[in-house]
């Protein structure tokens, strides 16, 4: 098991979970938010383009995003396995994706949308990305970045109006992606509402069970 996907809403706590399961498997995380982030920093063609798109709340088309996620994957780092986190959203970047890669697992972290709309609305953010909440990371210091000492701030789009729209969406395209890959039998799917030592515990149970025995299979 080397080449897998992570899902879930915002406030699922799918990255950080994400970063315990590539840890435990020995692979490289590819974010499409960090992709995102970095080729519109870049300013390349498509970095402008897609920045025009972003900051018109605008969704980027299947092409670019796809475009931005194979240029990264063709690199070396990524040739023993790698742990996706963002990408696929929809059918057509999966179905696009599976004939270029095989995909072994697929894990999916649930939470209602109260606990996602209630998680997210308690976030906050250094200028560095650095992340942290009222209820279950609260910095040192009130309104201080622990890391980095810049002032931590909600985000506008972090507001529940907005959080409720991109549920929506979420969930309008993440519905058919769940079925498409239960039909190939490779969906997992965690309880998210624990703490984070609580999920992490129950994925890493299974990876300690199915990561073995694939093992063994190919041997």
């Amino acid at each position: 098991m080397n080449r897998v996907i992570i899902l879930g809403p915002q406030g699922s706590g799918k990255s950080t979970q994400g970063k315990i399961i590539a840890d435990f498997l020995g692979v490289k995380i590819l974010s499409s938010g960090d992709i995102i982030r970095r080729s519109i920093e870049g300013k390349t063609d498509l970095g402008k383009r897609i920045g025009r798109l972003v900051n018109k709340g605008a969704l980027i088309p299947d092409q670019d995003i796809i475009e931005l996620i194979f240029g990264r994957l063709d690199n070396s780092e990524y040739q023993q396995g790698f742990l996706l986190d963002g990408f696929p959203r929809n059918i057509r970047q999966a179905r696009i994706l599976d004939k270029h890669y095989f995909i072994d697992k697929v894990f999916n972290i649930e939470i209602s949308d109260d606990e996602a709309i209630r998680r997210i609305q308690g976030r906050l953010i250094c200028p560095q990305g650095h992340i942290f909440h009222n209820d279950y990371r609260q910095p040192m210091k009130d309104h201080q970045c622990d890391i980095c000492r810049q002032p931590l701030y909600h985000r506008i789009d972090d507001q529940e109006e907005a959080v409720v729209q991109r549920l929506i969406i979420y969930h309008q395209n993440t519905s058919k992606l769940l079925d498409y890959y239960m039909q190939q039998q490779k969906l997992v799917i965690f309880d998210g509402h624990g703490s984070i030592i609580t999920v992490n515990k129950k994925i890493l149970e299974y990876l300690q069970r199915n990561v073995k025995q694939k093992n063994i299979r190919r041997n």
